[in-house]
């Protein structure tokens, strides 16, 4: 099976899922290409995480972020045992890169079929998927998303169970439609949250240990022909968007911090 890849530039997470994804799945599973789309790491979006992070997260990640950026220039050389980027992952595994503007664009999913593609898979894929991609393989299009559906659909759902109290939260691998996280869910795991963890330990801990297995299984689920859906039911929803100056100072009144 052809699978082929939607996602966006990173250097903390995405890197190590896909790494971790790439070494668990089916090995008669293909990864031919993927997509790397302009998402989070931009300008514009720097006063909003200043605001979410503080002065103090904000200057380790930017640090944390400048060493990633030399190791992954450091890797290309040497080839060391981690990934630091999102193309560095891609290129360990010689999986060719692909940067299309817009993944809508019909020439787009055209190219999909060229390549005799059977799924589509979106690790944090950037822009809205629509009907023709969304069609266009003969397995569907599927995502991965960072809490336990249908709650907390949107932006940032480790940020949000923690600054709401929560004991537990997940990873979802669903189908996709053209609705935000929506679709039946194919594989769900429980992740427990621990007094200590911050946003980063969380996030990591979900993205890699967990959300690495679920889309592993999910893949192998679909190309045995096996897949069992379990609803993901829109009147049992809850929706967030980035987080207000309300929830981050309730995210620091509980103790939790970035990192």
């Amino acid at each position: 099976m052809n699978l082929f890849l939607l996602t966006q530039p990173d250097a903390f997470y995405i890197p190590k899922l896909l790494d971790q994804f790439i070494e668990e799945k089916p090995e008669s599973t293909d990864v031919v290409g993927a997509a790397v789309l302009p998402g989070e790491i931009a300008v514009e979006n720097v006063p909003d995480y200043l605001r979410l992070m503080g002065v103090r997260g904000t200057v380790l990640n930017g640090l944390d972020f400048v060493r990633h950026k030399a190791l992954d220039v450091l890797d290309q050389a040497v080839r060391l045992d981690d990934v630091y980027s999102v193309r560095g992952a891609l290129r360990d595994h010689d999986i060719p890169e692909h940067t299309p503007e817009n993944v809508n664009d019909p020439a787009f999913p055209d190219f999909l079929r060229e390549q005799n593609i059977d799924l589509v898979v979106s690790i944090a894929c950037p822009q809205i998927v629509r009907e023709e991609l969304l069609e266009c393989a003969p397995e569907g299009v599927i995502n991965i998303h960072g809490a336990l559906l249908p709650k907390y659909r949107g932006k940032l759902p480790s940020f949000w169970v923690l600054a709401n109290g929560e004991e537990k939260t997940g990873v979802t691998v669903h189908y996709m439609n053209e609705d935000l996280d929506d679709g039946p869910i194919i594989v769900q795991k429980e992740v427990p949250i621990r007094p200590s963890d911050t946003l980063h330990s969380l996030v990591l801990r979900s993205k890699v240990q967990y959300g690495a297995s679920a889309l592993a299984d999910a893949v192998q689920q679909i190309e045995n022909g096996t897949v069992e859906m379990t609803d993901n039911p829109e009147e049992e929803a809850t929706y967030f968007s980035f987080p207000t100056p309300d929830a981050i100072a309730r995210f620091r009144d509980r103790g939790r911090r970035i990192r």
